[in-house]
């Protein structure tokens, strides 16, 4: 199973402003030896597809991502056709991430969010097909198609990541209705990777676990920094159980660093996607993981 104290990490950014220079946000991304930069996919920001052909066509080992496209949004035909012409135009550098969506359009209104799970299901179901299938046109660069990252969160995305994801994205968090994204518990986390990693084994499957990173703050005071963010980020939880969480990093670049080692080794997590707002915070915590 992934995860292993001798497993590399690979780190990546997310892309999340409307008005972001994409080449120039993916040239330092590369320059600064984060391993991928992703894009959101919600209406009101950049085009996901676009803008990732922007970034790989100044890089060179850039990988580039969506993370994580909403299936609801897109017909899956469509979806694949864009995935396929996206991956030529990027050297065979992209990878898909899906998720069931937590906000749609006027037209998904009605979709219940059962309908979106489904929806996602369906989505994964077309895409193995179409773009695995030689006589698509257009037909990807990687081979058999590029990477799979599904976003998870309920039990039914769990299972579904555990028998067909490349990559398993926990979002660990929760998003109450018409509130703010509010933190999952260590414990209710490590849950949550258990049941992947299980049911993963029992598959013969390995997939590689992610997690996107809310905050990350770089300071002398960890506990003063968990504090601070508990009110908005998560008031049912202690500063000691924030401490725990691989959705927050906090401390000396360090500290940073030994709290990824002790992610790895407590839940499994070898990737992580990191905000651009944090860019600059992140990237020297990554030398020191590529180091040992």
């Amino acid at each position: 199973m992934s995860g292993g104290p001798g497993t590399e990490f690979r780190f990546g950014v997310n892309e999340i402003s409307p008005e972001a220079d994409w080449p120039e946000r993916a040239r330092e991304a590369e320059r600064l030896g984060y391993d991928t930069l992703a894009t959101t996919d919600h209406l009101g920001m950049s085009a996901p597809f676009p803008s990732l052909v922007a970034a790989a066509a100044v890089t060179t080992r850039l990988q580039v991502a969506t993370y994580l496209t909403n299936a609801s949004l897109w017909d899956p035909e469509v979806l694949a056709r864009e995935i396929a012409g996206t991956d030529r135009l990027t050297g065979g550098r992209l990878s898909v991430g899906l998720h069931a969506g937590w906000t749609g359009s006027a037209g998904t209104a009605a979709l219940t969010p059962q309908d979106k799970r489904d929806r996602l299901a369906d989505t994964v179901d077309v895409l193995e097909r179409l773009l695995t299938d030689p006589g698509q046109r257009p037909r990807p660069v990687s081979s058999p198609r590029p990477r799979l990252m599904l976003g998870v969160g309920e039990p039914e995305e769990l299972e579904l990541a555990a028998r067909r994801a490349d990559t398993v994205v926990f979002i660990g968090a929760s998003l109450p209705p018409g509130k703010d994204f509010v933190l999952l518990g260590p414990d209710e986390f490590a849950a949550q990777v258990a049941t992947v990693r299980r049911r993963a084994a029992e598959l013969g499957r390995s997939p590689e676990l992610n997690v996107g990173v809310k905050r990350v703050v770089v300071t002398d005071d960890r506990k003063a920094a968990a504090e601070a963010l508990r009110p908005a980020l998560a008031p049912h939880l202690t500063v000691e159980q924030l401490l725990e969480l691989p959705t927050l990093f906090l401390g000396t670049h360090e500290e940073i660093a030994e709290q990824v080692r002790h992610c790895r080794d407590r839940y499994g997590l070898t990737s992580y996607m990191v905000l651009s707002s944090h860019l600059y915070d992140f990237a020297p915590v990554i030398p020191l993981l590529r180091k040992g």
